[in-house]
């Protein structure tokens, strides 16, 4: 079994091994594979240059502030730009605020994780989000910095006005809106205690990250898991835990 330990200089206290017994229904063979993960420590540098490096982290406060301060700007546009309607306003917000809900899904399953396998090892899926999953307490890598957040919610908004047209301006901002609920939602999870209620968030995601990586894509809403059947598998475990 071909093992993908990395930084393996690095004593840790805590050790936690991913163990995937992935298996797809449209075949017939299974890859097993090792992921080690260090859910107490922050992550290493990506980069040398120091540049570079800071553009890897960012906070919770400077996402929120950014994307809000785009979403008032696009509604200001369409409201008193373009004189759209508060009805259309309020419709077309809400239409991109559950939009988001899927592209959040699709861009979790197929963007940070590899078709093939789940994995999120190497490449890009390791510099975006694998390097989470194997230090998911580092709160400065739990949300996409800004600078390639901003070029992708530019390409997405472009894409929507040629959708669109004009009535991108509404539907771009809950859009948005979507987006920051979803790392306030995925913040929350990685750096509070789950309260005794209302702790499905917690259980679901945790479930992805300790238990089943392959299911649970769904971060502030389960929906689409329901819908493309990842939902977690009751009594299904690809994760093992081994202390030091």
């Amino acid at each position: 079994m071909p093992k993908l330990t990395l930084h393996p200089d690095n004593d840790r206290d805590q050790k936690v091994i991913l163990t995937n017994f992935y298996s797809m229904e449209s075949t017939s063979s299974n890859e097993n594979y090792e992921f080690r993960v260090y859910p107490d420590e922050k992550s290493p540098k990506l980069f040398k240059s120091p540049l570079l490096e800071v553009l890897t982290k960012t906070k919770l406060w400077i996402i929120i502030v950014l994307y809000s301060a785009v979403a008032a700007v696009l509604l200001w546009v369409y409201m008193y730009y373009f004189h759209g309607t508060a009805i259309n306003l309020i419709l077309l917000f809400f239409l991109g605020f559950f939009a988001w809900t899927f592209g959040e899904y699709v861009l979790h399953r197929f963007v940070y994780h590899k078709l093939k396998d789940a994995s999120y090892d190497t490449g890009i899926q390791y510099m975006f989000h694998g390097i989470h999953h194997q230090y998911p307490s580092d709160d400065d890598r739990i949300i996409l910095p800004p600078v390639p957040g901003l070029i992708i919610a530019g390409v997405l908004l472009s894409v929507f006005y040629l959708m669109m047209g004009v009535e991108a301006f509404a539907f771009g901002p809950g859009f948005l809106i979507g987006y920051l609920v979803y790392i306030s939602i995925h913040w929350m999870v990685h750096s509070k205690p789950a309260p005794k209620r209302f702790n499905f968030w917690w259980k679901h995601h945790n479930i992805h990250h300790y238990q089943q990586h392959d299911k649970a894509f769904g971060v502030s809403t389960p929906i689409w898991d329901i819908v493309f059947r990842t939902m977690p598998v009751k009594g299904r475990k690809t994760i093992t835990i081994l202390k030091k």
